[in-house]
């Protein structure tokens, strides 16, 4: 009688497999974690403004209005009277991709920001004293 020893083990279309299915829950998985990373910056961005909104309002109660332009450069009013620390001034430039514009509307005594996220889509933000637009 002759005894034969059986090799299991996998095939190399199964293995194939497993690893097809490997690389798609990867590609998934990183997919999210971008859209998460994405909303992150958004969301930081976002907190950002309302901290450069109570500096515009602090800077509103000590002159008794709102600047009239600022440099994003230097963090000062056309005055050259500081507007946002300095600390925050670099926060600023950290945290935001970039800001287009900044306007002051004497008659409503009001001002609008617009400032762009660092997520992908470089999301655009507007800050006005009352909210924060995305």
């Amino acid at each position: 009688m002759r005894i034969t020893k059986r090799i299991s083990g996998f095939t190399l279309v199964e293995l194939s497999f497993a690893l097809i299915i490997l690389a798609v829950i990867c590609a998934i998985g990183i997919y999210v974690y971008i859209g998460y990373i994405d909303k992150a910056r958004v969301t930081v961005a976002h907190n950002t403004l309302l901290t450069a909104r109570d500096n515009l309002n602090i800077y509103n109660i000590d002159n008794g209005k709102y600047p009239d332009s600022i440099s994003f450069d230097t963090c000062v009013d056309e005055n050259s009277r500081p507007v946002f620390s300095s600390s925050f001034c670099k926060q600023l430039k950290e945290d935001l991709s970039s800001i287009d514009s900044y306007t002051y509307n004497y008659e409503q005594r009001t001002y609008t920001l617009i400032a762009r996220a660092k997520n992908v889509k470089r999301t655009p933000l507007t800050l006005t004293p009352t909210k924060v637009i995305e």
